[in-house]
């Protein structure tokens, strides 16, 4: 039943137009201090002091990237490292867009991110979305190597010593 058939169900019993106005009341007002509330908070502030605020905002400040901390230009669209999207605008342009999907699934596949429920669910519904057709291959690589974690990696090996002269 809609809520106007309510109304116009509840037009002969008064006990019921009246709760059902003073429901509809207080949903009004919580919907107003919600959206004063809202309005009203203040953005929190930056988890630095002012020197690195000033530093940041300096026209010869180097960028790094957000993935592995290098140093790359600023006109740079991807990081000369990793590869991962670093431009401005690199997400927004369809072309460099299409290399910033394939840095996200290629994360994925590579196993090298952090293992929460969310970060999985996420790998999986934007695989779905991005290529649908092609989701079945991805997800047995994705959970092949989440069930498989590669093993970190490990110091290259040392030739073994040479035995020692021994005089006869």
């Amino acid at each position: 039943m809609t809520f106007f058939g309510q109304i116009s169900a509840g037009a002969g019993e008064p006990e019921k137009l009246v709760a059902l106005l003073a429901t509809l009341g207080l949903l009004a007002v919580a919907a107003w201090r919600a959206v004063r509330w809202f309005l009203e908070v203040k953005p929190s502030p930056d988890p630095w002091d002012e020197a690195i605020t000033v530093e940041i905002a300096k026209d010869d400040a180097v960028p790094l990237c957000p993935h592995c901390l290098a140093q790359h230009s600023g006109g740079a669209d991807f990081c000369p490292d990793c590869g991962a999207p670093v431009g401005q605008y690199t997400n927004w342009l369809p072309f460099p867009q299409l290399f910033s999907v394939g840095h996200v699934l290629r994360l994925g596949t590579s196993g090298k991110f952090k293992r929460t429920p969310l970060m999985v669910f996420g790998f999986m519904l934007f695989s779905l979305i991005e290529y649908a057709l092609f989701v079945p291959i991805y997800w047995i690589i994705f959970l092949c190597k989440l069930i498989n974690r590669p093993p970190d990696e490990a110091p290259p090996e040392q030739p073994p010593p040479s035995p020692a002269p021994t005089n006869q």
